[in-house]
């Protein structure tokens, strides 16, 4: 008798079922994965930005600004005023993430102390609050990402806006 060395057509076909098994219960954990690691990564780079603004202003001794505009996704970092020269700029889909700030300019003085004492922003991302990412700025200068879906108290954020 002849072995033929291989798999049946309900080897493989068994196998493809599980595939698809696999893949339909992965796939929807996989994009929120993708949609929340978004959200992340523009909470980290608004953080960044703030203290690149802040480090500029000492560094060169001048006023710097961050400009936001959470509708149009654009996030700007400018020397000297509002409308001064752009040091470097971040941009974000709105359509994908939200921004939700307690001011649309940010100063910050040579000394490093910032203009907005108090500033807050939430970045959320498909109005998941449990994911969400509060930045926040203190009166000397200093920059916070707090822990995902919590208030800089480590209360839960409760909503993705202010």
């Amino acid at each position: 008798m002849n072995r033929y060395k291989g798999f049946t057509l309900i080897e493989l076909m068994v196998v493809l079922a599980i595939l698809a098994v696999v893949a339909f219960i992965a796939v929807p954990n996989f994009t929120s994965l993708i949609r929340d690691n978004r959200a992340e990564a523009q909470a980290e780079t608004l953080n960044s930005l703030f203290q690149f603004a802040r480090s500029e202003a000492v560094i060169r001794k001048i006023d710097t600004f961050v400009v936001l505009d959470p509708s149009a996704g654009e996030i700007e970092v400018l020397a000297s005023s509002v409308n001064g020269e752009v040091l470097r700029t971040s941009s974000f889909d709105p359509a994908i993430i939200s921004l939700d700030a307690s001011a649309t300019t940010v100063g910050y003085r040579p000394n490093g102390t910032t203009t907005v004492p108090g500033f807050e922003a939430v970045l959320c991302s498909g109005g998941n609050v449990d994911n969400a990412r509060l930045v926040t700025i203190a009166g000397s200068g200093t920059t916070i990402l707090h822990n995902k879906g919590k208030k800089a108290n480590g209360t839960n954020l409760g909503s993705c806006t202010l």
